[in-house]
């Protein structure tokens, strides 16, 4: 954490202190989400994959699975602040190929998910948490 003094001249006590924080909270979901898709690929239960992610650390198993099936990418940001990671583009005609790129607003996603609260086929039923 960089700490810069400011105005201090030979008077601390009049120093102004200014410290800069930065908080990154790793939840793995970036890995879960990658080992599941991976696996759910070399099983053969799935003939495409489709993400919703920009995160560029799904780089190699996203190289991975391009080999073995047709991948569509969905970018959850802005594209005027935030494109599509550098690390997660790659050529449509890539190993299988069949791959595709796009973006998914806000308004899209909260305009398509499941009604609050949802049942299962056992009608037991489950909530959205708050704040979602």
């Amino acid at each position: 954490m960089p700490i810069r003094v400011q105005d201090a001249g030979k008077n601390l006590h009049k120093a102004k202190f200014m410290a800069s924080v930065s908080h990154r909270e790793e939840k793995g979901s970036d890995v879960n989400l990658a080992t599941h898709a991976l696996l759910d690929v070399l099983n053969g239960t799935v003939a495409a994959v489709i993400m919703v992610t920009n995160d560029s650390d799904l780089k190699l198993p996203l190289g991975e699975i391009r080999k073995r099936v047709p991948v569509g990418l969905l970018n959850p940001g802005n594209p005027r602040k935030r494109p599509t990671a550098g690390a997660l583009r790659a050529s449509p005609a890539f190993g299988v190929g069949g791959h595709w790129w796009g973006r998914i607003t806000p308004n899209q996603y909260l305009g398509h998910q499941l009604s609050d609260p949802v049942a299962d086929a056992t009608g037991k039923t489950f909530a959205r948490p708050a704040g979602w």
